[in-house]
């Protein structure tokens, strides 16, 4: 049994990719922490297609490097496995890896998909040597801070937010990260909190397009939430509206916990 993933969908392989500056993403949150020497074994869980596992692999040529996620199918979707980079699928509650064979583990945007974080959290401490680094990267406040919020939004974003909570996702994950580590028996935590959506006045053409996939992709839970396919397209219609005004802000932040294990 793998960790159900709410946006799953052909689709999600690019738009995973298209979203980040994958090697600038490396270099700003796990350069710091990257071993140099060869051999240095480094785990991505939720990888997606791998994107950031190779850069890993760009950042640190001497590194073997696993990315690791719940669905083969997007993980094929990134570049060639090589001696260096291997892909391996499963679920995240319950890495196939042996206990402390990597160096460093992270994760990036995955835990507000999991109900069980708890037990993800426990996993990637388990298979991380002693003394070895593990980097969570999650956001808080996704899809559900926005200035001003009409009655008609709010209308639109609270069924959805709560149907989107009963499925096992969290929008203030990069809260509880912290607590996470410290009950996963992480030591030597360093908290970081980075803006990351934050769109003030109207949307640019580029990020749009982001959001107007994601929402593509989203729209039959959307429309279970609201009780119809009529009712979901009003609520992409509204949220897209509420993203080109001059008027609105949108924003998140996200939070890195960085640990040891003993």
């Amino acid at each position: 049994m793998t960790v159900p993933y709410l946006m799953e969908d052909r689709r999600e392989a690019g738009r995973l990719v298209a979203k980040v500056d994958a090697d600038a993403w490396v270099r700003t949150y796990l350069d710091p922490v990257l071993p140099s020497t060869p051999g240095a074994r480094v785990l991505d869980v939720g990888a997606g297609p791998g994107h950031i596992a190779e850069a890993v692999l760009r950042a640190r040529p001497a590194a073997e490097v696993v990315a690791f996620d719940g669905n083969p199918e997007r993980l094929a979707a990134g570049g060639p496995a090589g001696t260096r980079l291997e892909r391996r699928s499963g679920d995240a509650r319950a890495l196939p890896l042996a206990d402390g064979s990597f160096d460093v583990v992270y994760s990036r945007l995955m835990l507000q998909y999991v109900a069980e974080r708890e037990v993800a959290v426990g996993e990637m401490a388990r298979v991380s040597r002693p003394g070895g680094t593990v980097v969570l990267f999650d956001l808080d406040g996704q899809l559900v801070w926005h200035d001003p919020v009409g009655p008609e939004l709010r209308a639109l974003l609270d069924p959805v937010t709560n149907a989107l909570a009963a499925a096992g996702f969290d929008p203030h994950t990069g809260r509880r990260l912290y607590g996470l580590a410290r009950r996963a028996g992480l030591t030597d935590l360093d908290v970081r909190v980075d803006p990351y959506h934050l769109i003030a006045g109207r949307i640019d053409p580029v990020q749009r397009g982001q959001w107007e996939l994601k929402l593509d992709i989203a729209r039959p839970l959307i429309a279970r939430a609201l009780g119809s396919p009529a009712a979901g397209e009003e609520a992409v219609a509204a949220f897209l509206a509420h993203l080109d005004s001059e008027e609105t802000l949108t924003y998140s932040v996200a939070f890195t916990v960085t640990g040891r294990r003993r």
